[in-house]
């Protein structure tokens, strides 16, 4: 992490020798493995939405909830930033039985973390966060919209002022396989609690089995049953810098404009990752709340 006080820095070397960095490089950090580019002003003045959906390919109630995310993206637009994460032994693990339909494991460690930490409660998928606010819920969720809130929770952010501003540039190496991310957080309000920064990779549009019940979902897809070309969108691939992230602010210690970059790395071995199809979502949430105050999102 790097805060705008380069003259500092540069004043602290200027009496030291140069000395090998005894530093391991760790998967996930950018610093010395990717150029960090510059950034210019961010005029943005809208709160984002976050839009964690916890799904899986075995969950016949998913592509109803799916669809309807969709759409709101499409009416909404790019204020609305989705997620899907395949979650659940019983919903997302490949399904021996079946072979060879529902084989693909789109499971991560990342988003396994993460519901597990935050489904205290949850009552079955799809499951869907906003913002990971708690005050929008229902019980028994901690955390989880029902479908028929939705909508008007979703809408309920979009004249928030936000906290920070998000900007990213993002690049990919076709010769390395390696995503290279680096976000500029802007701090615009006072900041009393820790914040961390986390980098999310996902892959968008992967065609492959989905059970469907028919209900509330895309009528492209028909009546229910086993689909054998659903289009899975964006799709968490990988938590780049873990699932917690990394803590950019300690309560307290930024004020007002102050500008934070910080940046994270990951090396694609997958081949059957449609690199051309890649998006980076950052996001900075609240590390004592867990609430997400602002994201941002990248097509790579």
């Amino acid at each position: 992490m790097r805060y705008f006080t380069l003259f500092l820095f540069t004043l602290a070397l200027a009496g030291c020798d140069k000395i090998e960095d005894p530093r391991p490089v760790v998967q996930g950090n950018a610093e010395g493995i990717c150029p960090e580019p510059t950034f210019y002003p961010n005029s943005d003045t809208n709160r984002n939405i976050l839009i964690e959906d916890f799904t899986g390919h075995y969950c016949n109630n998913c592509p109803g909830v799916a669809y309807a995310i969709d759409t709101m993206k499409s009416n909404i637009g790019k204020q609305v930033i989705p997620v899907a994460l395949h979650v659940d032994d019983n919903y997302a693990s490949p399904v021996s039985a079946k072979a060879p339909k529902y084989q693909t494991d789109f499971r991560t460690p990342g988003g396994t973390d993460i519901y597990n930490n935050f489904s205290s409660g949850i009552v079955g998928l799809p499951a869907v966060f906003l913002n990971r606010k708690d005050s929008l819920t229902l019980t028994p969720g901690r955390l989880q919209i029902y479908n028929s809130n939705l909508s008007p929770n979703t809408r309920s952010f979009l004249n928030d002022s936000p906290k920070v501003r998000i900007q990213t540039k993002s690049t990919f190496d076709n010769s390395t396989n390696r995503v290279c991310s680096y976000a500029e957080v802007e701090i615009l309000d006072n900041l009393s609690d820790d914040h961390s920064l986390v980098f999310y990779l996902l892959e968008d549009s992967v065609v492959d089995w989905q059970l469907y019940n028919g209900n509330g979902g895309n009528p492209v897809y028909g009546g229910a049953g086993d689909i054998p070309n659903y289009v899975h969108k964006h799709v968490l691939r990988r938590c780049m810098n873990g699932w917690q992230g990394t803590q950019i602010i300690t309560g307290g210690s930024v004020s007002v404009g102050d500008k934070i970059v910080e940046g994270s790395t990951f090396v694609v071995t997958d081949g059957s990752w449609r690199t051309n199809h890649l998006e980076i979502v950052a996001f900075v949430y609240n590390n004592v709340t867990k609430e997400v105050i602002q994201a941002y999102s990248e097509k790579l």
